[in-house]
């Protein structure tokens, strides 16, 4: 069986390191790990050119990529205060995944989609179990002409994918590790039967790991402080 692409417990997300270098791409990126990591406090109040002091740009890469956070619910940006991080929570992570999960049973299509053949190379830029899920997810879900839905999917990976990442995960007082080879498994059976354009055997598989995804939360081993 082919070694599993995925990153796993990836734990340094330094822009810096990203094979995408838009400057905008890899703000964002920094934002969101301060983000869910922490790092900016729940009802924090941070300026726009603090934030572009900080990390040595100017202030466009950092608007753009606050649009992007304020698009996943995770600020709220206020003209002439600032940013504002909202009051998100492990529940509200979780909940992308039921929404994603109640897709892939009612893709809210009928028949087929466009004949769009499994890539596995999609997966070579997911760090975690999650990000994998979510490509093939919206892989299903456009084989099955739900490209809306698709693209829905696929806009959640990003945050997905980083709030599984084992630091990450631990931050919010998950231990990611737990039930990991299993998921793995599950990735691997999910890909095999998308390679075989096996539509239906691949979206069982999902409903399976994102159960699994869903219940890891559950699975708290540290403590976290209010």
């Amino acid at each position: 069986m082919e070694k599993s692409p995925l990153r796993v417990g990836r734990g340094d997300l330094d822009p810096r390191g990203l094979r995408r270098s838009l400057l905008r791409d890899a703000v964002f990126l920094r934002l969101l790990d301060n983000v869910l990591r922490g790092e900016y406090r729940r009802g924090q109040r941070l300026r726009l050119d603090t934030i572009a002091d900080d990390m040595q740009v100017s202030r466009t890469p950092v608007r753009e990529a606050l649009v992007s956070l304020e698009s996943h619910q995770l600020v709220t940006v206020q003209r002439y205060v600032g940013v504002v991080i909202t009051q998100w929570s492990v529940d509200q992570m979780t909940e992308r995944l039921r929404i994603a999960r109640a897709m892939i049973v009612d893709p809210a299509a009928s028949g087929t989609g466009p004949d769009d053949r499994f890539d596995h190379s999609w997966l070579r830029e997911c760090w975690t179990e999650a990000g994998a899920f979510v490509e093939l997810a919206a892989w299903f879900l456009r084989r099955r002409g739900a490209s809306v839905s698709a693209d829905w999917m696929l806009s959640q990976r990003t945050v997905l994918d980083m709030f599984f990442t084992d630091d990450v995960a631990l931050a919010n007082g998950i231990d990611a590790v737990v039930d990991r080879a299993r998921r793995l498994d599950l990735v691997d059976q999910a890909v095999r039967a998308a390679e075989r354009d096996a539509v239906d055997d691949c979206a069982a598989v999902l409903l399976e790991l994102a159960a699994a995804l869903i219940a890891l939360p559950d699975r708290f081993r540290v403590s976290v402080a209010s």
